[in-house]
Parts: structure tokens; C-alpha cells; sequence
């Protein structure tokens, strides 16, 4: 199925964006600057690069890092190291790259589990299974894929982080896709980020980040840390304690260090409901499509907490989204990575 419409505003010259740039400094304020924004591969293919930072590109007033695509493999290559797909949504073509992970997984021997119950050896072993699956995708396949932008040689690709076939005969995921798209533009894409009015409030906002940033590296480097979940630092109390110094902060308010949304309560509520869609996503009657969100929400109910509430249970969705553990297959359905 072709998306063949396209709102008149999005369709808007990109010459008109506005003269009064962001500051850098405000760039992580917009929430479009840390999420996989869902647009029309035309658009994508327009966005204007921000120039003096690399991977970083403007939709409008919105800075662009990562994107969210479904659409139909029309060109395919494989190389030593990657896979390249070339995805139709019927605005126009990109170029997908999917790495390839050579793993020696001969002669692994048991790793111990972290301190987060994951067994290392285990998550190898899915992310090779799902290359394998992957690498079996041919001309004709729906596929959603998700990723950070770049420019290669004068060509716009995504490098994709997540690449998923969509088995789909009745296009269900396309109608979606069709329907949500026009909306997000309307509500958020084409609104225009509202900068602070006060220069000195923004100015304290930018400081107090950039500190956190520097405190966050100092500490990587002082221990000799290379690699770590986000969930790890925020069992740091000096980080903590530096998140914590201006709860006003619109900028801090809801930062993930803080200590009043890092409970164990929240670690068990995402585990139960990681459990749950990794779970019921296998049963034949979710399967093709996933598990749908008032079904998660009844088990997390009836599971954990009765008074849960529906918001509770869709920024859980959406953060497992954000870290890979589960994926969406069309409106409000979910599947396990």
C-alpha cells in the first residue's frame, strides 16, 4: 500500500524555516531532539543539516537525531560488514544500513548475570537470531526501521539501530502509519518550539546541564567505565545529588536521574511489563500483530497494581521503545525485540 497524501502544511519550502535559530545550548529542551520521530521519508530526505554538529538536523525549528520508518524494501545489498536496504514509503527512497555483529560465540562459556538480571550470553544469542532474520528480508517486505540519521557522501541513510519485519496482509500497520502521520504534524511537528522567554532562566537551565554532562563524564573516566546502561548511573548518588540541586528546572524536572523516578517499584513495574509482552506476544493470538495496549494494561493491573494508570503504563511502553526491548508494530501493539 502507498501513502500517496501528504498535509499542505508539511509540504511547506524548507526556505521558510525560521531565521531565529535554537541555540544549541536549548536544543535537548524540544522533546523531538530525543525521540525516533515518525515522518514521511521525504521529509527526511529534506531535513536541513544543523552544520558545526554532525548527526543532528532540522525539521522546521525541531532538531532531528533519530527517525522512525515503515515502508517497502525496494532495493537490497549486501556488503562484508552491513546489509543495505533501500525503504519506499511512497514519498520517496533512503538508504537503510544494517550492521553486521561478528560475534565468536564458540566456547562462550555462561557469563554471570548483572545486576540487572541479564544474562549477557542470552542477549547475544537474540541479537544473533535477529540478524539472522533479518538478513532473510526480500524486495516486496514490509519492514519498520528505526535509527540515527547521517549524511554519506552527499546521501542521506539512516544507520538503522532496529529493523523488524511487518507481516501484515491486511496493511493494518500501514493504515496506522497513514493516520498517525498527519496527526503528529498537526500536533507537533509543525508547531513551532517554544524557546524560554527569559534569557537568564535558559541560560541557568544550559548551565545546569552542561554540568550534569561533565560530572557524568568525569565519573566514566575517573573509573575506567566504557560501557553502561543508562539505569546504572542513576545508582550513583554524587549524580544524583547534582540532578536533584533545582528541582524547579523545567530542564531537570523530569531528568531520569532523579531519585524520585528511580525507585524499585518502577524497576519491577518495566520488568513485569517487559515480562508480560515478551510473554503473551508469542500466543497465536497475538503473534501476527503483537500485544495490544489494553491488554498490557489489564495484566499490568491484575499483575501489580490495580490503580495503575493508563499514562503509567504507556511512558513504561514507550521507554522499553526507546531502549530497544520492545517494538510497535502498528497502533498501540507491541512485540518483544
Amino acid at each position: 500500500m502507498v501513502m500517496d497524501f501528504h498535509g499542505s502544511a508539511v509540504m511547506q519550502s524548507y526556505g521558510k524555516m525560521e531565521e531565529d535559530t535554537v541555540p544549541t545550548i536549548l536544543w535537548g529542551l524540544d522533546p523531538m531532539h530525543g525521540v525516533f520521530a515518525k515522518l514521511y521519508i521525504k521529509d527526511i530526505l529534506e531535513l536541513k543539516n544543523s552544520g558545526p554538529i554532525p548527526g543532528v538536523f532540522f525539521y522546521k525549528t525541531h532538531p532531528i537525531t533519530k527517525v522512525d520508518i515503515l515502508g517497502t524494501i525496494v532495493q537490497k545489498r549486501e556488503r562484508e560488514k552491513f546489509f543495505s536496504f533501500g525503504v519506499d514509503d511512497g514519498t520517496g527512497v533512503i538508504s537503510c544500513l544494517w550492521w553486521k555483529r561478528r560475534r565468536l560465540m564458540e566456547g562462550a562459556k555462561p557469563a554471570a548475570s548483572s545486576p540487572f538480571g541479564l544474562n549477557l550470553l542470552e542477549q547475544l544469542n537474540r541479537i544473533t537470531q535477529l540478524e539472522s532474520r533479518n538478513s532473510q528480508l526480500e524486495l516486496g517486505d514490509v519492514i519498520q526501521v528505526r535509527g540515527w540519521l547521517k549524511d554519506y557522501r552527499d546521501q542521506r541513510e539512516i544507520n538503522s539501530t532496529s529493523v523488524s519485519k511487518v507481516v501484515d496482509p491486511v496493511f493494518a500497520a500501514q493504515i496506522s502509519r497513514m493516520l498517525e502521520l498527519p496527526y503528529l504534524y498537526r500536533t507537533f511537528y509543525d508547531q513551532t518550539f517554544q524557546r524560554p522567554t527569559d534569557s537568564t532562566d535558559a541560560n541557568e537551565q544550559g548551565v545546569q546541564t552542561l554540568s550534569l554532562q561533565r560530572n557524568i563524564k568525569q565519573f566514566l573516566n575517573q573509573n575506567g567505565v566504557k560501557n553502561f546502561y543508562q539505569r546504572e548511573l542513576e545508582t550513583i548518588d554524587s549524580l544524583v545529588c547534582i540532578a536533584q540541586q533545582d528541582r524547579a528546572s523545567p530542564c531537570l524536572q523530569h531528568h531520569p536521574l532523579q531519585t524520585s523516578q528511580v525507585t524499585d517499584e518502577e524497576k519491577e513495574l518495566h520488568r513485569m511489563t517487559l515480562g508480560i509482552i515478551r510473554d503473551d506476544s508469542m500466543r497465536p493470538k497475538h503473534v501476527d500483530k503483537g500485544c495490544p495496549f489494553l491488554h498490557i494494561l489489564r495484566c499490568v493491573r491484575h499483575s501489580y497494581c490495580a490503580g495503575v494508570s493508563e499514562a503509567t503504563v504507556q511512558r513504561v511502553l514507550d521507554k522499553l521503545e526507546c531502549d530497544s526491548e520492545i517494538v510497535s508494530t502498528m497502533d498501540r501493539h507491541y512485540t518483544a525485540s
